[in-house]
C-alpha cells in the first residue's frame, strides 16, 4: 500500500476525533446482534476492495471474537475507479488519465489496502477473484467482461469503462465460483453481501447472484450506495448527513488556496455516535441493527483505503483526501451497521 506521511498523520488525527466515549457499543434493546451472530460461520462477498470493511467490519469482528470461521472474498479488482487512479498516478485530479496497464497496477494497490484492513481487524487475508470492475453488472447482462482503459479519454465521464482488454471470465465462471464458495461453508453459515437494490450496478448484480445461489443459507444484505433520490450522486447524501459540497473533486483550485478546505468539507460526515440506517429511497426490507463493538477499530480499517480517499501517492498537502472530499468513506464509521436479513 502506498501511504504518505500525511496519510499517517491524518489517520491518527481521524481516530482521535472519535473519542474514547465512542470506542465501543454494547448490545442493547436496539441491537439485533444475537440474530446476526447465531450462525456457525461468516462468508463475506464484497464486490470491490473496501466494501467488505465499509459494510461488514463490525460483523466480521464479532464473528472473529466468537471464534467462528470468517472468510472474506473480494470479487472485482476495483480497477475502474478512474478519478482515484488518476490522482494516485499524477497527484492531481486534472492529471493524465490511466491506461489499462496503470489500472492493473492500481488494482494491486487496492488489493493491498484490503489486506491491510483485514490485518487491522485480525481477519484472514481476503481472497481476490480478480473480476474487472463493472464486470459484475456486465455478467448480469450476459455481456463479455472487459477491463477498462481511460488513456484515450479527456475525462473520466467521457469514455473508458470496459474499453480495455477482454477478461477470460464470464457470468458462467462467476456463478461457478460463487456456488463453490457457498457450498464450502458449514451448514447454516451466514452470507453477507451487498443488496440487490444497491445503487451501484456491480453491487446490485452481486446481490442478485447471491439471491439465486444461497439456498439453505441466511443472507445479510448491506446497502453501500443508495438507489436513487433525484440526484446523479447518491453518495453525496447517503449515509446522512449530506456533504456540504458534493461533488467536490473538481474543486482542486479551492483546496490548493485553502489548505484546510478538504478536511472541513469531509469532516461533517464523520459521525461515529450515530446509528446507521437504510436509505429511504426504495423498499430494501426490514432493517436489522448490528451494534459495532469497537468503532475505533472499524475507523482504523476504513482509513486503510488510502487510494480511495486521496491519501496515496505524491501530491500537494492541501489536496490530501480530495478524492473523498465528501467524506463518503468515513460516513460508514457508525456505532451500528444495518442489514436486511433473509432467512432460508
Amino acid at each position: 500500500m502506498i501511504v504518505t506521511r500525511r496519510a499517517a498523520v491524518a489517520l491518527i488525527a481521524g481516530i482521535a476525533l472519535l473519542g474514547l466515549s465512542c470506542r465501543s457499543a454494547q448490545p442493547g434493546r436496539h441491537c439485533d446482534n444475537e440474530a446476526l451472530t447465531r450462525y456457525p460461520a461468516l462468508l463475506v462477498l464484497a464486490p470491490h476492495p473496501d466494501d467488505e470493511t465499509l459494510g461488514f467490519a463490525g460483523l466480521i469482528d464479532a464473528y472473529l471474537r466468537a471464534g467462528k470461521p470468517v472468510q472474506v472474498v473480494v470479487i472485482t479488482d476495483g480497477d475502474a475507479y478512474c478519478d482515484a487512479c488518476r490522482f494516485w498516478k499524477s497527484g492531481s485530479m486534472n492529471g493524465a488519465m490511466c491506461s489499462a496497464a496503470e489500472l492493473a497496477s492500481f488494482a494491486e494497490v487496492r488489493r493491498s489496502e484490503s489486506a491491510a484492513a483485514a490485518k487491522i481487524l485480525g481477519a484472514p487475508n481476503p481472497r481476490f477473484l480478480g473480476y474487472p470492475d463493472t464486470g459484475l453488472a456486465a455478467a448480469a447482462r450476459n455481456e463479455p467482461l472487459r477491463r477498462s482503459d481511460f488513456s484515450a479519454c479527456t475525462s473520466c465521464a467521457s469514455c473508458g469503462y470496459g474499453a480495455g482488454p477482454a477478461a477470460n471470465l464470464s457470468a458462467s465462471t462467476l456463478t461457478a465460483s460463487l456456488r463453490e464458495l457457498i457450498a464450502a461453508q458449514p451448514a447454516g453459515a451466514l452470507i453477507a453481501t451487498t443488496h440487490w437494490l444497491d445503487g451501484h450496478p456491480d453491487h446490485a448484480a452481486l446481490g442478485n447472484f447471491v439471491r439465486g445461489l444461497s439456498a439453505g443459507h441466511p443472507v445479510a444484505y448491506a446497502v453501500i450506495h443508495a438507489h436513487t433520490k433525484n440526484t446523479n450522486n447518491a453518495d453525496c447524501w447517503y449515509p446522512a448527513p449530506a456533504a456540504p459540497l458534493c461533488p467536490c473533486m473538481n474543486e482542486e483550485a479551492k483546496a490548493l488556496a485553502d489548505p484546510g478546505w478538504v478536511a472541513r468539507n469531509a469532516g461533517g460526515r464523520l459521525r461515529p455516535s450515530l446509528t446507521a440506517s437504510l436509505p429511504q429511497d426504495a423498499e430494501y426490507g426490514e432493517a436489522k441493527q448490528f451494534c459495532v463493538r469497537d468503532v475505533d477499530l472499524k475507523a482504523r480499517a476504513v482509513r486503510a483505503y488510502a487510494s480511495q480517499s486521496g491519501q496515496a501517492g505524491n501530491h500537494p498537502a492541501a489536496l490530501d483526501g480530495i478524492v473523498d472530499c465528501s467524506g463518503y468513506l468515513t460516513s460508514f464509521i457508525r456505532r451500528t451497521e444495518t442489514f436486511v436479513l433473509i432467512e432460508p
